[in-house]
């Protein structure tokens, strides 16, 4: 059996069989909007924040523990799935605040050529304004992202930072708004 460490959209939208979803937490990770997104929420022309992962810090998501005849499978298909924007790593996590364990989990591709490193909020919001695809535009993203965090009870300082800049800008509003409203 495997377990997959996971931190972004994977958190609630984990499509593979698994035996287990446990709230975990990677050390000396962190979430980071650091690539463009050119797909689903942005275009080769109109690409939007995308988040990614980066060493440093610590970062609290889901594990799910995938069994031993489904794990080659599910890993191949999350490779697909994140492309070459991230690599497949593996780290200890510690699951439920109680047992480490290992985890495969997907680190951002710094040499990817859609990669941006760390950027402000202040301008991870200007290209989020301009980016757009076909599940919506880039601030529709992160305001998604935002209030998909506040459901599940996970914390973000990537994501909070950016729902700030969005609401200076006058974007967002209340938390309690409807995806894309």
């Amino acid at each position: 059996m495997a377990w997959i460490f996971t931190y972004n959209e994977l958190m609630w939208d984990f499509p593979y069989a698994h035996q287990m979803r446990k709230k975990a937490l990677l050390e000396e990770h962190h979430r980071s909007f650091n690539y463009l997104m050119t797909d689903r929420w942005g275009t080769p022309s109109t690409p939007s924040p995308g988040l990614g992962f980066e060493t440093s810090g610590d970062c609290r998501g889901y594990a799910y523990l995938v069994p031993e005849e489904e794990e080659d499978d599910v890993l191949e298909n999350l490779e697909k799935i994140h492309g070459e924007h991230f690599l497949l790593k593996e780290s200890s996590i510690i699951v439920d605040n109680q047992s480490s364990e290992e985890a495969f989990f997907f680190l951002s591709n710094r040499s990817h050529p859609d990669y941006i490193g760390k950027l402000v909020p202040q301008e991870i919001v200007k290209i989020a304004q301009q980016g757009a695809g076909p599940c919506g535009t880039g601030t529709d993203w992160l305001i998604y992202l935002y209030e998909k965090f506040l459901e599940i009870g996970i914390s973000d300082l990537a994501t909070d930072a950016v729902m700030s800049a969005l609401r200076w800008h006058g974007i967002g509003g209340d938390t309690g708004h409807a995806h894309g409203s």
